[in-house]
């Protein structure tokens, strides 16, 4: 097989096998671009493609047949008859370029094979019928013709029937081609037989330049459809995209969220999307491209759901800048209540652009921040911010004013044990009741937490008076708030506002009226008075200095003795703070304690006193006790346990050494509160005093509730005179009950020798107060055990 085909290489020159390889090639290669084209492309968009195939596919083999012919034995003169040469052409065509055309139609690879045979088999018929145009006399050998024509029907067959056009089924296919086409040609040269004929070797075309010719002509071709493929594929490219573009337009026009009208210079609507529709609530399709604008404010107005004049005025406006490039954008309020952001802009195809947007949600979103930024989002009230920008308004205006400021009492309470969803409650019930209770010349705001202020127009110190009392008596009676019934109480500070009170400053005349009408026992309206500031600068100083006291080591104690009345015996002392002002010098307890407790420092400061006087109780004999009052703030904290416990070990005290006093008020008031730690430190061994009996809730069950070591009697009912039988009878029963309990009493204030006797007789044996010694540094104290011991051990001797 392979020696045929050789064979009928040999008897061709080479170089009209190289251009005959060449014009296969570029055939082949033009047929798998064409045929790649037809599967891309649909319907009548084909037709071309296939027209080229049909061309590139007949022109090509005949091409390359002819050139191979013209190589043929090139020294013998061969001549052609012309319409037989053309009838192979169209041989070509026909046989085999219309098969691999409608092979490339077909998605069965059956189909496509048998077509692609039916080309192989065209490709014999074109170049039998090209042979027969010689003028020479031949033979075919019958062998080698069948063989030739089953070469070309076995390439042919599985290169069309190839899957896919991927690069490599591409050049499957191309491959397959070429070796259908010269294996079929080769094959048949090889069993042809040519007779001669002399003397015609130099008449007609030179071959070389007619193959030359021949074979840039069919390249042309094949050049040509390549090209005009790619323009045309470029061509409906193009064409997709400005198609895609132009849908997407549509799509995005008719999926805005504005409504859009386009008007051109003779106000006729070149574009309306679906919006527009669905805004003015007209039926689609009532207003169309190419309907003038009056038409849409005609179809608007008859929902007669927009204001048809004003609609139309607006509208002209904009339309009156149609050469206009700058956009025009207003907000529009119609009766309807709804608010349309209106815009207009021209392009330059000399239309316009209307865009209408719907702002009425986004209007009243505004409106909700905006008063979410200036009222209370529980009560509704208006807010601080709102209340800073009210008096600044108001400042300039002379009109006589007075501010309220309100504090709920016991408010915390409702708070801490009915929970904050109930306080809020009542919150927005007492924000009610203030509305009608201030009437309408007020405005009330709300500060923060239960903190309000009532502004009122026109109102002097009478008339503020009497509103203030009406809040109060208002606010007074119970609320029901989700099942609970709450009885609270209000207390009001008060100032007068003019040209020359700023808001701080009447903000801060309020506070202080607030502050004294709670010292004064709440439920009540104060209104600031001269002398306050001065006061409250003066509170603000001594808490300033009461920091720096601390820090600079300005308090040291005092002590004094608590002596055994029946030896005089000294059994310890009472630590008693005291504060050496820099500038003040020594101030009282009675000052600076309260305003302590009330900031808090008290904590602070009770711990330094624990602290110092456990240091100087370790300097003194083991039998010697120290007493220290602690404040109830401080007595609440866990904290104070380990602080008792710090201070004992630090200086290796025995704790039995230590008393913690505590008035009476405390324990009663926060003896819930206090138990814990009460017990902890008794546990410890540290023992628990009541001071002042007698002064604060005065009753004999609270000596049964809670486990005392030592009640301290106050000096009221010692420090009288031996006629004042009804404070002796006190004392006496105090006396006798601590006996009953086992507790021990301590008689306070002693100042006379008569008050010792007496006190004695009612069985109180220990006793302290300025008779028998007063408050002294810690030196002296120390000093005044010293000389006690030295007595004694003389008295011993």
């Amino acid at each position: 097989m392979f020696s045929t085909i050789l064979q009928g290489l040999v008897q061709t020159h080479p170089l009209f096998v190289a251009m005959a390889a060449v014009v296969c090639g570029g055939m082949a290669l033009t047929l798998v671009l064409l045929m790649r084209q037809v599967s891309l492309n649909q319907g009548r968009r084909r037709l071309v493609p296939l027209l080229w195939i049909a061309l590139v596919a007949g022109g090509g083999v005949w091409t390359t047949h002819f050139i191979a012919m013209i190589g043929y034995r090139p020294a013998a003169a061969v001549g052609y008859d012309p319409t037989i040469t053309a009838l192979s052409a169209l041989v070509g065509v026909i046989g085999v370029g219309v098969p691999l055309a409608l092979a490339s139609l077909q998605r069965a690879r059956w189909a496509r094979a048998g077509l692609g045979a039916v080309a192989g088999a065209g490709v014999g018929a074109m170049h039998f019928t090209g042979m027969a145009a010689m003028h020479n006399p031949m033979h075919h050998e019958i062998g080698s013709t069948v063989l030739a024509m089953l070469f070309g029907m076995a390439f042919f067959a599985p290169a069309m029937a190839v899957s896919g056009m991927g690069l490599a089924a591409r050049w499957a296919r191309g491959t397959g081609l070429v070796l259908g086409v010269c294996t079929l040609h080769f094959t048949a040269i090889s069993g042809m037989g040519l007779q001669i004929i002399g003397g015609a070797a130099g008449e007609g075309i030179d071959r070389q330049l007619l193959s030359s010719f021949t074979a840039l002509t069919t390249l042309a071709l094949c050049y040509a459809a390549i090209t005009a493929m790619v323009h045309r594929r470029r061509l409906s490219s193009a064409r997709q995209e400005v198609a895609r573009k132009e849908a997407s337009f549509v799509a995005a026009l008719q999926n805005m969220s504005n409504a859009l009208v386009m008007v051109d210079e003779k106000r006729s609507i070149t574009a309306i999307n679906h919006r527009c529709y669905e805004l003015f609530g007209i039926a689609e399709g009532s207003v169309v491209a190419g309907d003038r604008i009056e038409r849409l404010v005609e179809v608007i107005e008859a929902g007669r759901a927009w204001e048809q004049a004003r609609f139309s005025a607006i509208v002209d406006t904009h339309l009156e800048r149609m050469r206009g490039t700058e956009m025009l954008r207003s907000e529009e309020e119609f009766a309807n209540g709804r608010v349309l952001c209106i815009s207009s802009r021209g392009v330059p195809t000399g239309e316009v652009v209307l865009t209408f947007d719907d702002f009425t949600e986004h209007r009243a979103a505004q409106a909700k921040i905006a008063h979410m930024a200036f009222h209370d989002a529980l009560t509704g009230l208006p807010n601080r911010r709102s209340f800073r920008d009210h008096m600044a308004a108001i400042m300039e205006d002379t009109t006589p004013r007075a501010l309220l400021m309100l504090d709920l009492d016991h408010f915390k309470v409702v708070n801490d044990t009915l929970g904050h969803p109930v306080g809020d409650g009542l919150l927005v019930q007492v924000a009610r009741r203030l509305l009608d209770a201030a009437g309408k010349g007020a405005t009330v705001f709300r500060l923060g937490g239960d903190e309000m202020v009532v502004v009122l127009d026109g109102a002097g110190e009478v008339e503020a008076t009497e509103i203030g009392r009406a809040i109060i008596e208002s606010l007074s009676r119970p609320f029901d708030v989700d099942g609970h019934k709450i009885s609270i109480g209000c207390s009001i500070g008060a100032s007068l506002i003019d040209g020359a009170t700023n808001t701080s400053e009447a903000l801060q005349r309020a506070d202080l009226g607030l502050y004294r009408a709670k010292s004064l026992g709440r439920n009540r309206i104060q209104f600031y008075e001269d002398g306050m500031m001065e006061k409250a600068l003066a509170r603000r100083q001594m808490e300033s200095d009461l920091t720096q006291a601390l820090k600079c080591g300005e308090f040291r104690l005092d002590y004094q003795p608590i002596c055994r009345l029946s030896d005089r015996a000294i059994l310890g002392f009472e630590a008693l703070i005291r504060w050496d002002h820099p500038l003040r010098g020594l101030v009282s307890p009675a000052e600076f304690i309260p305003l302590s407790e009330e900031n808090g420092m008290i904590v602070q400061i009770g711990e330094w006193v624990i602290e110092e006087a456990c240091r100087q109780l370790a300097e003194w004999p083991e039998e010697v006790h120290v007493a220290v009052n602690v404040s109830p703030m401080q007595m609440r904290l866990p904290s104070i346990v380990e602080v008792v416990r710090r201070a004992l070990a630090a200086h290796d005290l025995a704790p039995q050494r230590l008393t913690l006093e505590l008035t009476e008020t405390a324990l009663v008031r926060d003896g819930a509160h206090l138990a814990r730690n009460l017990i902890a430190l008794r546990a410890m061994g540290v023992k628990i005093a009541m001071d002042d009996f007698g002064t604060g809730y005065s009753s004999f069950t609270h000596l049964r509730d809670f486990e005392l070591d030592q009640i301290k009697i106050d000096r009221s009912f010692v420090n009288v005179a031996q006629e004042d039988h009804k404070a002796w009878a006190v004392a006496q029963a105090v006396t006798n009950m601590a006996r009953e309990l086992s507790v021990g009493a301590v008689g306070e204030g002693v100042e006379s020798s008569e008050q010792i006797t007496r006190l004695m007789e009612l069985g109180c044996d220990v006793a302290q107060g300025f008779f028998l010694g007063r408050p002294m540094d810690g030196t002296r104290a120390t000093a005044l055990l010293a000389d006690a011991a030295a007595a004694d051990h003389i008295a011993a001797e």
